[in-house]
């Protein structure tokens, strides 16, 4: 049995090479990984009051995903915290040392355009905003804002450019033309917009296009980010959450089934909760599909996991044609049948690992292949504790977990358009 690729690996690959840079434009230090909103020396009330200035997911079109947070965690708990730049030059250190400014970053990317969107799509988005407690403390953060990026640049200062209108009370823009890093190895100029309103200092940073592109997306964000800065309300959990968003994309030609954001079957089953999805809209036979990852809970060992690929069924006859290990394959399997109202379910009992022998050493394991129009859904568990990762010992691992969950799948209908 072996777990196919989600579908996230360049979404994921991009926020992992972004995060760094959008972090640095304030040069935060990251919180401790305890899920609370004030980082480890600033106070609580300063970076909640940062936290409530940036752009949230949903002031973006529809395509985008958060990079920090899981849905039972603040929104914004990975990216608060006091600036602390490794080697400061002398006049960001004085101002650091007098006033002490603390702040929160965010970062989406884009997973796809939505045709038609008459609003800016950048592939990356970065968002940074800090409350320096004072009118002249912001003036002085304004003013040291291109020795702050240049740390994110190897000590090299980046261009700075006449932006082509103020937010707020005064505005600088700046060009950075070696960001190689930020989408995969392939280069695109960035833009740095930092403004002041009153004694805040905010920033929006965006890549993926040329400068002229990157720098009118840049402006009307920042312009939603000011309505923010102007009426700050709490960055809730909710506005965060993007879990279905990789589902949203009209690439993808195919019906999704899942269990819910919550899956409670009873009769002795653990309730599930959805914690991720991906998907891989591509025509090429063998790769458009739909994932989708339930926990049991978060944060707590050991942790099951129930893996759901759908797959339309033309990708499914060619997997078949190929005459090779289908998903949620299982070594020496047994099928059992199981008639749904819309379909029918094969439930595989069988042997996991790699061993092709079913020794005793290979690992007793449920999958299924559930059949429903249009699709074939795969269902796979995974049962992580503190010392391992293995499949047959979560409740779901079982034909009574496999069974509720193939009488549980429902097709998802996609909520209106935001």
């Amino acid at each position: 049995m072996r777990r196919g690729k989600s579908g996230l690996g360049g979404i994921v690959a991009v926020g992992i090479a972004t995060f760094a840079i959008v972090a640095a434009l304030l040069s935060l230090n990251a919180l401790p990984g305890d899920g609370d909103v004030a980082a480890a020396n600033a106070s609580p009330e300063s970076t909640e009051a940062a936290g409530e200035l940036l752009l949230r997911l949903h002031d973006l079109p529809l395509g985008y995903r958060y990079s920090g947070g899981l849905p039972e965690t603040p929104a914004v708990a990975t990216g608060c915290g006091e600036i602390d730049p490794a080697k400061p030059q002398p006049r960001l250190a004085e101002f650091v040392d007098r006033y002490a400014p603390a702040g929160c970053t965010a970062l989406y990317a884009r997973l796809f355009r939505v045709p038609g969107a008459q609003q800016p799509t950048p592939l990356v988005v970065g968002t940074g905003a800090l409350d320096t407690g004072s009118v002249a403390g912001a003036e002085a953060g304004l003013g040291v804002s291109r020795e702050l990026l240049s740390h994110l640049m190897g000590d090299e200062l980046p261009a700075e450019v006449p932006p082509p209108e103020t937010v707020g009370d005064a505005t600088r823009l700046y060009h950075w033309e070696h960001s190689e890093l930020i989408t995969l190895n392939e280069e695109h100029s960035s833009s740095f917009l930092v403004w002041r309103s009153g004694d805040v200092v905010a920033a929006i940073f965006v890549s993926g296009g040329d400068n002229a592109a990157n720098d009118q997306a840049a402006v009307e964000l920042a312009r939603r980010q000011q309505n923010r800065i102007e009426a700050p309300t709490p960055y809730t959990q909710a506005e965060a959450d993007d879990r279905e968003v990789p589902l949203e994309d009209p690439r993808l030609k195919m019906p999704v089934y899942w269990l819910g954001r919550t899956f409670t079957p009873g009769h002795g089953l653990p309730r599930m909760h959805l914690f991720n999805t991906g998907s891989r809209p591509h025509s090429g036979l063998g790769t458009q599909r739909a994932s989708l990852t339930y926990l049991d809970h978060w944060g707590l060992s050991p942790t099951e996991e129930i893996f759901l690929d759908i797959w339309p069924h033309r990708q499914w006859r060619w997997l078949e044609a190929r005459k090779g290990e289908l998903p949620a394959s299982l070594s020496c399997a047994t099928a059992h049948n199981l008639k749904l109202p819309h379909g029918h379910a094969q439930i595989l009992d069988g042997f996991g690992g790699f061993h092709p022998t079913c020794r005793h050493h290979a690992w007793h394991a449920y999958t299924a292949r559930i059949y429903l129009p249009r699709t074939v859904v795969t269902v796979e568990t995974l049962d992580i504790c503190a010392t391992c990762a293995q499949a047959g010992t979560g409740p779901y691992d079982s034909f009574k977990g496999m069974a509720a969950i193939a009488r549980g799948l429902e097709r998802r209908i996609r909520p209106p358009a935001r």
